[in-house]
């Protein structure tokens, strides 16, 4: 037994041991921090091997791969580090825990003697050709650069006309450098010329529960049937705004989520027992463009900002746009923070939760839509 038990101590700490760490076609160390058996990998490594992009701010680092990008809040403690899963600053090196970051970005993670991290190259699916536009579709989502008269598409290849294979990945070659480049997502990348087109702020309406999830009940109404009835009213008096549901169904929060991130604006309605009306706000966002979004709102010039406040929101100013709005009604609402879902998005998300006594009659209802859609159509403006 004595034996049996040292044997367990020393494959354990064999299992700790650093390992050799294959990255595309470099080499380096695996290190295992606190000795959790959590595999940690060089960012810098990374980033250089598969392409990546690379940022670090104050407190975070993140890596990203077209529209994909996983953030890893950044500490100096091995334990620390190690225990929640962040990444770890050890002098002038950063390490970030590898299989996150792999199932976050697409990558190809396995475990044997060592560990292998890889990319498989991305194949070139299409190119529409429009004025002023170039559009790429990849088998899988791709960083590009923009050298020169150039655009190099990193571990990418194909063939077409203006393209050529190279080494690091597939180079197009162009007239002009492309006045922006950006990631939509599944796996596409957009180039475009010329000043850019002001985007349309675009509005999420939630009904809260659905399908097998009614609610609350009172007085022979359900939840989700006041929430979907309320969405629609504020939706006909809004020109950009959708549902998360259309009818009596099941969304999952996920599904929701992935809606909400995409929207300027996002209000989540429920009911309540009573006429109180509560308002939600998030207390903490940990998207990097909320977090910083008061600060660049500050210092951007008017054209850049107008473009931020679609995608950067501010759900402290939609707040008290509702409570205004409602206050005409002779209703005060109730503000609350917490850390909701919904909430912690790049645009501007809120929980509103009305009282049923509030929306007995379609009448009500229509007052209710009103004001929320007034409070809306202010904040936009």
């Amino acid at each position: 037994m004595r034996f049996f038990a040292l044997g367990l101590v020393f494959l354990t700490t064999l299992a700790q041991a650093p390992r050799p760490l294959l990255v595309g076609g470099e080499v380096g160390q695996a290190l295992y921090p606190g000795g959790r058996g959590v595999s940690y990998g060089e960012v810098r490594l990374i980033a250089r091997s598969l392409g990546l992009a690379l940022w670090q701010g104050k407190g975070q680092v993140g890596l990203g791969l077209g529209s994909r990008y996983k953030v890893f809040p950044l500490v100096e403690n091995e334990a620390q580090a190690a225990a929640r899963g962040t990444a770890w600053k050890r002098g002038q090196e950063v390490f970030v825990p590898l299989r996150p970051l792999s199932e976050a970005l697409g990558l190809e993670y396995r475990a044997q003697e060592g560990i292998l991290l890889q990319l498989p190259w991305a194949r070139l699916v299409g190119v529409e050709r429009r004025p002023g536009q170039i559009l790429l579709r990849f088998s899988r989502e791709v960083n590009a650069l923009v050298e020169g008269n150039s655009v190099l598409f990193l571990l990418a290849q194909g063939e077409g006309a203006g393209l050529s294979q190279e080494a690091r990945g597939l180079r197009l070659t162009l007239e002009t450098p492309p006045s922006r480049l950006y990631y939509p997502g599944g796996g596409q990348v957009v180039l475009e010329w010329g000043p850019p087109a002001r985007p349309r702020p675009t509005v999420l309406l939630d009904p809260g529960h659905g399908g097998k999830d009614p609610g609350i009940s009172a007085g022979g109404l359900l939840e989700k049937d006041l929430t979907l009835d309320l969405a629609r009213r504020v939706a006909a008096r809004l020109p950009n705004a959708r549902l998360s549901r259309q009818g009596d169904e099941t969304v999952p929060l996920e599904a929701r989520l992935s809606l909400a991130q995409a929207a300027s604006v996002v209000v989540s309605l429920h009911a309540t027992q009573g006429s109180a009306v509560n308002l939600y706000l998030p207390k903490a966002r940990s998207t990097p463009l909320a977090q910083n979004a008061e600060a660049l709102l500050a210092s951007a010039p008017a054209e850049q900002a107008a473009l931020l406040k679609v995608y950067a929101g501010d759900p402290r100013r939609l707040a008290e746009a509702l409570e205004k709005a409602f206050s005409a009604l002779g209703i005060v609402l109730a503000r609350a923070e917490g850390p909701y879902a919904l909430t912690d998005i790049p645009g501007a998300g809120v929980v509103l939760e009305v009282g049923v006594e509030r929306l007995k009659t379609p009448e009500a209802r229509d007052q209710v839509a009103e004001a929320i859609a007034q409070a809306i159509r202010t904040y936009l403006e």
